[in-house]
Order: structure tokens, then C-alpha cells, then sequence
């Protein structure tokens, strides 16, 4: 069987000038739809299908952010073969699309001041710089750790905010991190 070459799916923004936060996710590969590969035109199928990105939402809405406030992208842009947790070069090809990912950022936002919010916990273990400590998530989401983890401790070079995805980091079940995030990020 011929394989169909997908379209990335864009990054999602309202207004470029407006940005507030930026929302990082691995990669668009999904494979949700009884085993095929669901085909995006946003990042997380935003305006598409509300089931990838409600719960982001819902959490940046937990912390004063709104769609119209944020950058959504990810970080590996194409189609792979499998998903992130089972496709093994995911670094090797993290690593080879952390420059454009890095310049995109710098072209909206010269500051470096505006914070990245990380949805999943390979982003985070990724983008740290080499030894650096790196907490457990359970760690992140009781306190443990400085958040937001400094520039000068990531590969982005910006604010780094894990927000997770997964239900078990709804921020409506982690009031003090959601706090903590409201107190220490200028949004």
C-alpha cells in the first residue's frame, strides 16, 4: 500500500502581536482513529476535533490564559512513523528540529521573556540542558523544583512551564501549582 504524505498541521495563533505564552507538543503523530493517523490542519486539531487540546485549555484557562493568548506548536513538525512514547529516534529528530522551533520563537518574541508551557513530560526531560536536575512530575506538581525553570537552564532559552496533558495533571486537582504558576509567570 502507497503511503500519502500528510500536511504538517500549522501552528495556531490568534494574533501574532498578542502572544502571552507559548504551548508546546511533541509531535502531530496520532493514531486515535480506530488505528489510522488523524490528519490535523492545526497543531493538537485545534477548531478540529476539541479532544486533543480541552484539557491544555482547560488548564491554561486555570491559570488566566485564553486561546486567543497563546502560540501553539510543536517541536518534531512532520508525521512520524509512531507515536512519541514508541518511536525511539524522537530525540534524534527533536535535536534536528530544535533550531527552526528555536527561531520561530525568536521571530515572535526577541525578548525571550514569554514562557513556554510544555505538555508532556519528554518535552521536558528534552529540552533541559545537559545536567540539570530533572524532577519526576509528581515532584514538578507538589512544589518541588523552581517554576518557572530559568532560560538559562533549557535549549529554548526561555521560561519553561510543564503543564501536562494527561488528566492526571488537570491543575483543578493541583490548586497550589496552579497558584504558583499564576504568582511567578508575568502573563
Amino acid at each position: 500500500m502507497k503511503k500519502v504524505k500528510m500536511n504538517n498541521p500549522h501552528p495556531f495563533c490568534f494574533n501574532p502581536n498578542k502572544i502571552k505564552a507559548f504551548v508546546l507538543g511533541c509531535d502531530p503523530t496520532n493514531f486515535s482513529d480506530n488505528g489510522d493517523r488523524v490528519d490535523l490542519n492545526f497543531v493538537f486539531g485545534i477548531g478540529q476535533d476539541e479532544r486533543y487540546f480541552r484539557d491544555i485549555l482547560k488548564n491554561l484557562n486555570l491559570v488566566g490564559l485564553h486561546l486567543e493568548d497563546i502560540y501553539v506548536q510543536n517541536l518534531v513538525k512532520d508525521y512520524q512513523d509512531k507515536e512519541t512514547a514508541k518511536y525511539k529516534n524522537w530525540e534524534k529528530t527533536a535535536n534536528e528540529n530544535l533550531p527552526g522551533l528555536t527561531n520561530e520563537f525568536d521571530e515572535l518574541d526577541k525578548t525571550h521573556k514569554i514562557p513556554v508551557f510544555l505538555t508532556a513530560e519528554k518535552l521536558y526531560t528534552f529540552l533541559l540542558n545537559d545536567g540539570k536536575k530533572r524532577y519526576q512530575a509528581e515532584q514538578i506538581y507538589n512544589l518541588g523544583g523552581v517554576i518557572p525553570i530559568s532560560p538559562n537552564e533549557n535549549k529554548l532559552n526561555r521560561p519553561l512551564i510543564p503543564l501536562y496533558r494527561y488528566p492526571k495533571y488537570n491543575l483543578s486537582n493541583w490548586v497550589e501549582y496552579a497558584m504558583k504558576i499564576k504568582m511567578n509567570v508575568q502573563l
